[in-house]
């Protein structure tokens, strides 16, 4: 029994290697325990290993380069963008780690997602990168390798097979030692023959997080506050993910109030509503674009990053009591106009109280009051009250013997109890009428003095008239 055991254990190394080459992976990386090393450095080990895909791109040093040039090295593939926050923060630690092994075995591969070469190269040559770059303007391999965000790296070994990814910015300086320890269990080798595949199948909790966008208001005014809902998503468990607050790039005249959070589960999705408060200082369109969508995957030290679009909001004319500044302007103009037509009036009623009749007077100047105060509701732009303050006036400035129009029953029927505006030629028609019977009634200075002065005898006899017989 204890020979039988014994003999079959000698077996295992070799059923370790078999299963490793059935599933296309580094069988030699497997069976040295390079899964638990890289795991406790913080990096996402690919258990079995599977074997990466070869590409060709254009190089920053001219002509084209392929993965398969370094193969028998150690690669770390790290696919990043210009406009990256975290990119800028890890790459010097990885070009640092370039300087210290990259003699050694250990190559540092880098992708550019960018899709202005300009924009790559100038941010490469700021942060003096001197590892070989790689510009994948189409997203070809960046989608081959499923770095839908970035930074996110892959570390393949000398045959070819990934081992382990890395999403977010680390400082890769800090894993030289883990670096020292993969050289040690698989030696580079130049000859080593390399095993690529035409696609990769990577675990299923690299889905990375996705956004909905919804904004509150789609033409609020200046200075009036809007959100934008950012509803961040992910399949799998809370855990895999630590989402962080989004980053929306915002243009000049548009600021940011306030950020809050809201958590959800729905449809076996993780949900994370952010509401971002927004305010915008000057009217016109402005795109809130891009929207950084920023979260931590389970193994990373720090953040990673991907960019979605952003809608444009087009933002109002500040406005008084709901209108806009031409119509408010010429809505005070023709108030002011009106009250100084109303004051000119007065005037004039005042210069003739002196020999009007108490009674006539005080009737003509409330009927002139009256249609001063309609006129202002006009120009606010109360309609009806306008038309039933007229029908009013008309119905007092009517003869004794004049009966009032069916129309005009209808027209005061429709405003009290339809709820009706009348159109813009009607209400000018009831002006004019009403203006007109007011001009007819007003009284003739002259007119009224000799009036006083005929009421003044007591006898009834006209003083003009003893003046005359005289």
């Amino acid at each position: 029994m204890k020979r039988g055991f014994h003999g079959s254990w000698r077996l295992v190394p070799v059923l370790v290697l078999g299963l490793g080459s059935l599933f296309g992976g580094s069988s030699l990386v497997w069976g040295t325990g390079v899964s638990d090393l890289v795991q406790g450095y913080g990096l996402a080990p690919v258990e079995p290993p599977r074997p990466a895909a070869d590409f060709a791109l254009p190089s920053a040093g001219g002509g084209e380069r392929s993965l398969s040039d370094f193969a028998g090295n150690w690669v770390i593939l790290t696919f990043w963008a210009s406009w990256c926050g975290p990119c800028r923060t890890e790459l010097p630690s990885l070009e640092r780690l370039h300087r210290s092994h990259g003699n050694r075995g250990i190559v540092v591969l880098g992708v550019s997602v960018d899709e202005n070469r300009t924009a790559a190269d100038a941010f490469a040559q700021q942060l003096g990168l001197t590892f070989p770059q790689l510009w994948d303007a189409e997203g070809r391999v960046g989608s081959l390798y499923q770095a839908s965000a970035i930074p996110m790296s892959f570390l393949v070994d000398p045959q070819g097979g990934i081992v382990a990814m890395a999403r977010g910015a680390r400082d890769w300086t800090q894993m030289a030692d883990l670096m020292d320890s993969l050289i040690g269990r698989v030696p580079p080798d130049p000859q080593a023959q390399a095993v690529y595949a035409e696609n990769i199948q990577l675990p299923s909790v690299l889905d990375p997080p996705t956004a909905d966008l919804q904004l509150s208001n789609q033409t609020p005014r200046v200075g009036q506050e809007f959100y934008l809902d950012i509803r961040l998503r992910w399949a799998g468990h809370m855990e895999e993910y630590m989402p962080q607050p989004p980053r929306v790039h915002l243009p000049e005249g548009v600021v940011q109030k306030g950020v809050t959070a809201s958590t959800d589960s729905r449809d076996g999705a993780q949900v994370v509503v952010y509401r971002v408060t927004l305010q915008a200082d000057e009217a016109g369109a402005y795109a809130l674009d891009p929207v950084e969508l920023r979260y931590r995957p389970r193994y990373a030290t720090e953040e990673t990053s991907t960019q979605i679009l952003g809608p444009t909001v087009e933002i109002q004319p500040r406005t008084l009591l709901g209108l806009r500044p031409r119509t408010l302007a010429l809505s005070v103009g023709g108030v002011a106009l009106t009250a100084l037509v109303g004051l000119a009036a007065r005037r004039r009623w005042r210069a003739a109280k002196r020999s009007e009749p108490s009674g006539f007077k005080s009737q003509y100047e409330q009927m002139m009051t009256r249609y001063t105060e309609a006129r202002s509701l006009r120009m606010q732009g109360d309609g009806a009250g306008f038309a039933l303050a007229l029908l009013g006036l008309l119905a007092q400035l009517r003869e004794p013997d004049e009966s009032e129009s069916r129309e005009a029953e209808k027209l005061e029927e429709s405003l009290r109890y339809g709820g009706q505006v009348p159109p813009v030629t009607e209400l000018d028609r009831l002006e004019r009428e009403v203006g007109r019977r007011l001009e007819a009634m007003r009284p003739n200075p002259d007119a009224a003095a000799r009036e006083a002065l005929l009421l003044q005898d007591g006898n009834g006899a006209s003083r003009f008239g003893v003046e005359e017989k005289a």
